[in-house]
């Protein structure tokens, strides 16, 4: 592998067995669904050249794998087209299939030389790749190509905030940030080889995919399209119409002023090299508090799921804020969880939040964190509260089941926090309030626009 392709600290042994010579290689994407700009495809590229073969992609839709997708199957089938398209381009055939994760991959591998896959942070994910490598009998190699420094190497433990990761992550930026994308494919392989195991689904007909066991009925006023075609598109018109200003008006909830690309960072859609690469070209304050989110907020998030031991339950809770809740004093207003499930709160900023997310699948980043304080604050019980916003981010968000996500949810309760003067239905937890909003942005204009999105109007 050449240095400029990109740090081979990038890149993570799973199973060293010996090549099986004559075959080619296999490139498993689950989290990078992308054809070009892909670390993991690129390196299954350069490993196929290095051995004299062709390399073929696999993708596995695998409706048991936990928090994968809720509403998100239609954008996921938007993006399988387009990687189908764009590794024609590049000759490079895709099998796309149904089924169990571990037996799909595992009877691929029989008919490959290496197995090439991209890296996972989540729990549940990595788990599926230490088996997969326990029944390998060829080389598993696992590639970041979701990070932009892979999270084993910038630490080997969960970072308590952002200003403990920050000086980690800038300092390793020069050796990560540099990317040469797109390797030639020097042996092509004609086509992938027959399946023998999970069902062929048609990746060049997305609207036409059902798999059992995924929820297709969520449907939303306003679909985003998936794909990389499309999330270039989104990143290089809020380059163009609100990056610049972007320090002045990421919190303002009432503006169209957010970059939307959430849900293509969340399917591999988008790499964050390109992310970055494009906002350096646009340098000013703006820039650097975008890179700031995308860097070191994303980043932490990432390392949250690689290294807390309660990733994505109340465990994530620090022990100061859990002491906290459990001994704060109760609330003079509480609102049961079927009134919020039904956006009918005494909050119309709230409200107003709740229909745009489950109607359109977003909220703007601000009214997030608002959304999750007002929902400890109505709530006796803060791990209730907890698994309520847990399962509404998850089910509703396009950018859902995503360790962005899932720290943010954390973030409500104390997670990358600090403690705060105890207010009442917080204790030392950080408060937001209805009064804060008003000192932040035009809370009825908001409320006017984010009810038109959702057709509530």
């Amino acid at each position: 592998m050449k240095k400029e392709i990109f740090s081979m600290r990038r890149m993570r042994m799973l199973a060293s067995s010996q090549p099986r010579h004559g075959k080619p290689v296999l490139c498993w994407l689950s989290r990078a669904l992308r054809p070009f700009m892909n670390p993991a495809l690129d390196f299954a590229v350069e490993t196929a050249n290095e051995h004299g073969a062709g390399v073929w992609a696999l993708v596995v839709a695998d409706p048991a794998c936990p928090r994968t997708y809720s509403r998100h199957p239609a954008f996921f089938f938007d993006g399988l087209a387009e990687l189908a398209a764009g590794l024609r381009e590049r000759g490079i055939p895709l099998l796309a299939l149904a089924g169990d994760t571990v037996e799909t991959v595992v009877a691929a591998m029989r008919k490959s030389s290496v197995l090439v896959c991209d890296e996972h942070p989540e729990p549940w994910a990595r788990q599926l790749r230490a088996e997969i490598a326990r029944r390998a009998d060829i080389p598993v190699l696992a590639v970041e190509a979701d990070a932009l420094v892979p999270p084993l190497v910038a630490a080997d433990h969960a970072h308590a905030a952002a200003r403990t990761i920050r000086p980690v992550l800038h300092r390793l930026l020069p050796e990560f940030l540099p990317y040469e994308a797109d390797r030639e494919v020097r042996f092509p392989l004609m086509q992938a080889p027959d399946s023998e195991s999970g069902t062929l689904l048609d990746a060049g007909h997305p609207d036409s995919i059902r798999i059992p066991g995924w929820d297709h009925s969520l449907e939303t006023r306003a679909r985003p399209r998936g794909g990389q075609k499309e999330a270039r598109k989104k990143l290089a018109h809020f380059i163009e119409t609100n990056l610049h200003h972007y320090h002045e008006m990421h919190h303002r909830a009432d503006l169209d002023a957010a970059s939307g690309l959430g849900p293509y960072l969340r399917c591999g859609h988008l790499g964050v090299h390109e992310i970055v690469r494009a906002c350096e070209k646009a340098p000013g304050p703006g820039s650097e508090a975008f890179l700031e989110q995308v860097i070191v907020r994303r980043e932490l998030s990432l390392n949250a799921a690689w290294f807390h031991p309660g990733h994505a339950t109340e465990a994530m809770v620090p022990a100061w804020a859990v002491r906290a809740l459990e001994s704060r004093p109760r609330q003079r207003q509480q609102v049961s969880f079927a009134d919020m499930e039904a956006a009918c709160t005494p909050d119309e900023a709230w409200n107003a939040a709740m229909l745009e997310m489950k109607v359109c699948g977003t909220m703007h980043n601000y009214m997030r964190m608002y959304w999750g304080k007002q929902v400890l604050y109505w709530s006796a019980n803060w791990k209730e509260a907890y698994q309520f916003l847990l399962q509404s981010n998850d089910r509703y968000f396009w950018d859902g089941c995503e360790p962005n996500g899932t720290v943010g949810v954390a973030w409500v309760f104390g997670l990358h926090d600090r403690p705060f003067v105890a207010r009442e239905g917080f204790g030392v937890v950080r408060s937001m309030t209805p009064s804060g909003l008003s000192r932040k942005f035009d809370v009825d204009a908001y409320v006017r626009r984010a009810r038109l999105r959702a057709g509530a109007v």
